[in-house]
């Protein structure tokens, strides 16, 4: 490849800027579009009681709670909806394939001689994601209280990540579940979040 068509490849590249991140979500729910404002308390799982990860999760959801006009209240008070969460990362997943490769003969692209050869052959690129999820259940406080579960709303927010840690993409799935909440039941969408936001 020339120096000028390298050149343009690097200035194509940078002009495309970062991916956004994408996740698949999910929503089933009777809540109405225009919800009004509920009293919520998160609770842990017995597993996730004391766990800092768990309180670090669950205050990003408050706050997309908190945002839609919903209010915390303590795990003490007589909460109109109970809030769990859970997440998780599923089996790593490699997935290759073959791309065009270029390649010089001669004495080099940089003393001339030689001749270029556009994708003389393939080369084998491999590459591996782990899919990583979030999912929100939101059940009626009153009844939870009477030993029965009334669910108002449950979501799932998945995306598929080239590393096995979920917690960079944590705030970025509870943005994406909440994202036109509380949505319509049974529908599957595609949410972008710009990595800048």
């Amino acid at each position: 490849m020339s120096r000028l068509g390298a050149l343009t490849l690097v200035l194509l590249l940078a002009a495309c800027g970062p991916t956004p991140f994408t996740a698949d979500v999910t929503r089933f729910t009777t809540l109405p579009a225009t919800d009004g404002a509920r009293s919520f308390t998160i609770l842990p799982d017995p597993a996730q009681k004391g766990s800092l990860e768990f309180q670090q999760y669950a205050n990003l959801v408050a706050e997309q709670l908190a945002l839609r006009g919903w209010r915390p209240v303590p795990a003490s008070a007589d909460a109109q909806a109970v809030v769990f969460i859970h997440w998780g990362v599923g089996a790593p997943r490699t997935v290759a394939w073959e791309s065009p490769a270029a390649m010089w003969t001669g004495w080099g692209p940089w003393y001339g001689g030689g001749i270029y050869q556009p994708f003389p052959y393939y080369q084998t690129e491999v590459t591996t994601t782990w899919p990583q999820w979030l999912s929100l259940e939101i059940l009626d406080g009153p009844t939870w209280r009477a030993g029965t579960r009334m669910t108002l709303f449950e979501g799932k927010a998945v995306t598929e990540s080239g590393r096995p840690m979920i917690n960079p993409n944590l705030p970025y799935l509870v943005r994406a579940i909440f994202s036109g909440f509380p949505g319509i039941s049974g529908h599957t969408v595609k949410v972008e979040i710009p990595p800048s936001q």
